[in-house]
This record gives structure tokens, C-alpha cells and sequence, in this order.
């Protein structure tokens, strides 16, 4: 029985934390990126026919872990073979939070081009015990 209470504690607690934790980081990322709108990160591998003064290489990273109520619920839905939508929330805040890191590191830029971004789960076969999401391009200084 008493094992029973840690777990349920530990599942509260967990999703409560959680929840909180992730709501914050959201609201970080929605302020972070209307300050960064100006600066475009974009797919494609020229511009316009503007003199580039400079060029380098620009990266974020960042591994974002889920709580012990994702990692359930995500354990859960796999088993069932369903949507794990609870992942989902973990994957965009990590694609935004990489973007963001990129274009942070590229300060003064006049544009981000060839992004890429790459993930990658971690834990062990089907529990999601955190994501890992590497965002990369090249920060076009244009001559003045």
C-alpha cells in the first residue's frame, strides 16, 4: 500500500510540476521569438544578389526531458499503438528552443539560410525520457 501512495504522489507531483515547468518554458519561447522576429531563418541556400560580407556557421542545441507523467502516458499510447501526443509537446518545444538558440548565436545577422534541424529521442526502445534537437545554418552578414 505504501508503494502505492509514493507512486500516486510521485505521478501528482510529476504531472503538476510538469505542467507548470512546461507553461513557463512556452511562455519564455513566445516572448523569445517576437524579439527575434526580425531575423529570418529560412531553408533555402541564397538570397537576393546582395554582397555577403561575411558568413559562419551558426548552431543550437538543446535536449528537453520529460516528466514521470510524460513518461507514463507516452509508455501508455505505445503500447496501445496511439498518437503520443504527450511527445508532442516535448518535440515543439525543442524545435522552437533550438531555432531560438541558432538565432541568438547569430546576432547581428541579417538572415539564417540553409536550416537544418535534426533530432533525436532518448531512452530506451518505446519510453520517450527526453528529446534532443540540434538546429544549424549559415549567418549571411551582408556588406553595407
Amino acid at each position: 500500500m505504501e508503494d502505492l501512495i509514493i507512486f500516486v504522489i510521485l505521478f501528482v507531483s510529476s504531472y503538476l510540476i510538469g505542467r507548470y515547468k512546461e507553461k513557463r518554458h512556452f511562455a519564455d519561447i513566445i516572448r523569445r521569438e517576437k524579439e527575434l522576429l526580425a531575423l529570418p531563418a529560412l531553408t533555402m541556400k541564397q538570397t537576393e544578389e546582395y554582397p555577403v560580407a561575411e558568413a559562419k556557421l551558426v548552431t543550437g542545441n538543446v535536449v528537453i526531458a520529460g516528466d514521470y507523467f510524460k513518461q507514463i502516458m507516452a509508455s501508455l499510447a505505445s503500447f496501445f499503438g496511439m498518437r503520443l501526443s504527450v511527445a508532442e509537446s516535448m518535440m515543439d518545444r525543442a524545435r522552437r528552443e533550438a531555432v531560438l538558440r541558432m538565432k541568438e548565436q547569430a546576432t547581428g545577422a541579417d538572415a539564417i539560410l540553409n536550416v537544418r534541424l535534426q533530432s533525436m529521442k532518448i531512452g530506451q526502445r518505446s519510453t520517450i525520457t527526453g528529446v534532443e534537437v540540434m538546429a544549424c545554418g549559415t549567418a549571411i552578414y551582408y556588406a553595407k
